[in-house]
């Protein structure tokens, strides 16, 4: 590492005006403490937990980081069966919506919320990295043993396997190979002696022995660090998130502030799009905005909408929202979770509330807002990350229903969240149950709308 050069990028991210000190001080000692496989792929959750900061304080600095050439980021492509690194690309604009695992032989749907994981690397002028891109077995793989081996060097671990199919695998140079272990159980250990071939195979590429005590000795005669893991060849059929270990997602990191202002431009190619398995998407609008125009003046109205995109802004962001677009004077947002949502929600009403005190009835804004939760599809409209799809769709249609002073909610989220039954308890809104047709959606949809309505209105 050219620690020299480390230092100063430090000192000069440190002069940002958006910078945080303390947290860069602590990423920065966290970088001098850390080994070589760590830094090769910094996990933002680790760092956060080490150095017991919040994380997306930690992202942010990293994020700025990037800026200043002291890390490079990573848009890791995950395999959802064998959890390996299929992918990595330094722009969201070389992500595909397709993946496929060379370890699992499979193709898969990427999944921008648990298949897309976001990590920083040091930039090649501060550290080469010495590999491509690796991952430790997840535990749901349940590996019998892990080992690496050095080039030109040996190693060997030492389990006891029962009958079964089983895979020997090398995240680093992705060598591969099938171990049968069947017949009578040996009474003597078994030594098995692989090769890590300079061209990327095993020798050999499979195996067939008996149940009981067995050595594998991998000698690795490539030019670069090799490993061996071994787990039986079913894989799951999915890995869930509670499976591995914590990390930021790419939906993650697209909603935080940081990555808007700094990598906003990133986008997917106008071609590609990837699947979101959940998300919260918000639409917000005003209503009698027309006659407000008409009454006030261009000049006049403009401005008071402005403010309204203010306030709606600084609510979304403050609960980890992101604003995808505006359309008029509607809000497209979405959030990591629909109590989120629901908390800015709130605080909308709560803000306009104050707004119109003291304001006449014409200058006052009146808005309605609907949420709903599903899958979606992210996707590049006009240079900028959009999502499309039944779930946007059906949010812009329950706002539709909504009246002034509502927060009106799909049937998903309505009985998912706690935060409702809390609203509901505390006297603070008034709840409807509605049965609705919503434009373009089959069948009669159930919508509940809560109600924050002023006094007297």
């Amino acid at each position: 590492m050219n620690y020299q050069l480390l230092q100063e990028r430090i000192e000069n991210l440190k002069r940002r005006p958006d910078a945080n000190p303390r947290v860069i001080d602590a990423v920065y000692k966290w970088l001098l403490k850390s080994d070589v496989w760590q830094r090769e792929r910094l996990n933002p959750c680790q760092v956060a937990r080490d150095c017991f900061m919040d994380l997306f304080q930690t992202v942010t600095a990293c994020l700025q980081g990037v800026k200043q050439g002291i890390f490079d980021l990573n848009w890791d492509i995950r395999c959802p069966h064998c959890d390996m690194v299929c992918g990595e690309h330094h722009d969201l604009s070389q992500a595909s919506g397709l993946g496929g695992c060379p370890m699992c032989n499979i193709e898969f749907e990427t999944d921008f919320s648990q298949r897309v994981e976001v990590t920083f690397s040091l930039s090649q002028d501060i550290e080469k990295s010495p590999t491509n891109a690796t991952c430790a077995p997840p535990a749901a793989l349940k590996p019998k043993f892990q080992i690496s081996v050095p080039s030109g060097a040996t190693n060997y671990a030492v389990d006891y396997l029962n009958p079964g199919k089983y895979r020997y695998c090398c995240a680093i140079t992705l060598a591969k190979g099938i171990m049968v272990v069947e017949g009578k159980a040996s009474e003597k250990e078994q030594e098995i002696k692989l090769t890590q071939l300079p061209s990327g195979d095993f020798e050999p590429k499979q195996i067939t022995c008996a149940p009981g005590k067995i050595k594998i000795e991998l000698t690795n005669s490539s030019e670069s660090l090799s490993g061996l893991y071994l787990h039986e060849d079913e894989l799951p059929s999915e890995l869930t998130p509670e499976q591995l270990p914590p990390r930021v997602s790419g939906l993650q990191i697209i909603h935080l502030p940081a990555y808007q202002r700094l990598f906003g431009d990133q986008v997917l190619s106008q071609r590609e799009r990837i699947k979101i398995s959940s998300v919260t998407v918000m639409f917000t609008d005003i209503t009698g905005s027309t006659s407000m125009y008409e009454k006030l003046g261009d000049a006049k109205a403009y401005n008071i909408v402005r403010d309204h995109f203010e306030i709606l802004f600084g609510a979304i962001e403050e609960q980890g929202g992101t604003v995808l677009k505006t359309i008029g004077d509607a809000v497209m947002a979405s959030f990591l979770t629909s109590e989120a949502a629901i908390k800015a929600a709130v605080n909308i009403l709560a803000d306009f509330r104050d707004y119109n005190q003291n304001r006449l009835e014409e200058e006052q804004v009146k808005v309605k807002i609907g949420i709903h939760r599903g899958a979606t599809v992210l996707v590049n409209l006009n240079n900028r990350s959009d999502y499309f799809g039944s779930t946007v769709n059906k949010a812009a249609r329950i706002q539709g229903v909504s009246q002034s002073w509502e927060i009106s909610l799909s049937e998903a989220v309505y009985h998912a969240e706690m935060l409702v039954t809390a609203l509901k308890a505390s006297g603070k809104c008034e709840v409807t149950k509605h049965e609705v047709d919503l434009k373009g959606i089959e069948g009669k949809q159930e919508v509940y709308s809560l109600g924050f309505y002023p006094r007297g209105y």
